[in-house]
């Protein structure tokens, strides 16, 4: 008997289950009933002040929420400006709405951003005692209610007595002659004074720094042979000096000192022994450009020439080095009469 084998196709009947998925998790609404109280500074403010704001977010049931963001507004951005924490920036004075906003719900309050005034002009200077030649910047604070900067304020600056001190084009007090002198500068009408009194010597300042670095600095090396000998030399710019004369026609007189060493190592420590000075020297005549820096020209080595910069404490010169015209860098620091 011939048997036959019937292959049945097997049918493998999937049930896809599909589940149907929600996010339960939905951004919470507004609190119903929320309400937000704003407390403002409880002084004046002023242009340029940076006020403090806060506001206190509630439930209907008075409970605060102290999770609760708040956002701020204001009806003028060009008068005052939030920044983080509730903090606005008065811009410019003129009344101005405050709005914070949180749950929904929101308070608005209402501030009127006070001018600035000048209240005092204070005329200050690193010196009271200048020598003839002298340069000293004037520094002037224009102050408003409760000491504020006032800025922005357009401040004239004269001398009672220009035979003693003069104003240059960049405020600065120059030296002139002996005696003394009253500094005014004004501002919205309101006047401050300073003292100045000028005695009968030329300004002289120190040589301090170079690029900068301090001095003493080392400037060149070099190594020679004697006798079969090797020796290292180090030659650094030690000092110097600048001296100004007023008047008339006032003068300039400068100087760069330098000191060549031998370096000796003994046991094992570096010694400097002196070999040689030298000096980089020039005078001349000053005059004055429409800002009031100096313009120095040589009568000692011609067409030499420099310029200077009066800053705090001192003098920044553009010394051109005779003979080789490099350009050096040097602060010279008025030392005190």
């Amino acid at each position: 008997m011939r048997m036959q084998t019937i292959l049945r196709p097997i049918v493998l009947v999937g049930i896809i289950l599909t589940a149907a998925c929600s996010d339960s998790s939905t951004a919470p609404g507004p609190v119903p009933g929320a309400r937000v109280s704003i407390a403002a500074p409880a002084v004046v403010v002023y242009e340029t002040d940076a006020a403090q704001f806060t506001a206190t977010v509630r439930d209907a049931a008075g409970s605060s929420l102290p999770g609760a963001v708040v956002s701020w507004t204001v009806s003028d951005p060009t008068r005052a400006e939030f920044g983080a924490n509730g903090v606005m920036t008065a811009l410019r004075p003129d009344p101005v709405s405050i709005t914070a906003s949180s749950e929904g719900a929101s308070s608005t309050f209402h501030l009127t951003i006070a001018p600035l005034t000048v209240e005092r002009v204070i005329v200050m200077s690193a010196m009271s005692e200048l020598a003839i030649g002298d340069i000293t910047p004037i520094g002037v604070k224009v102050e408003g209610p409760g000491e504020r900067v006032v800025p922005g304020r357009l401040v004239a600056i004269t001398s009672d007595n220009p035979a003693v001190a003069t104003i240059d084009a960049a405020g600065r007090v120059r030296a002139v002659g002996v005696g003394e002198a009253t500094i005014r500068a004004v501002a919205d009408g309101v006047t401050g004074t300073k003292v100045v009194k000028v005695v009968g010597e030329p300004a002289l300042f120190e040589l301090r720094r170079l690029s900068g670095a301090q001095l003493p600095l080392l400037v060149a090396t070099d190594t020679v042979q004697w006798n079969g000998v090797t020796e290292y030399h180090e030659v650094y710019m030690e000092s110097g000096q600048l001296r100004l004369t007023g008047g008339a026609q006032p003068r300039y007189e400068m100087d760069i000192r330098y000191a060549e060493y031998n370096v000796v190592l003994q046991n094992g420590q570096r010694n400097l022994q002196l070999r040689t000075t030298q000096r980089s020297y020039d005078r001349g005549v000053v005059a004055y450009d429409s800002r009031g820096d100096l313009q120095m020209t040589s009568e000692y080595i011609s067409p030499l020439s420099h310029t200077a910069a009066p800053v705090t404490g001192g003098m920044q010169v553009r010394f051109r080095v005779p003979g080789d015209d490099d350009v050096l860098e040097l602060f010279y620091r008025r030392e005190p009469l």
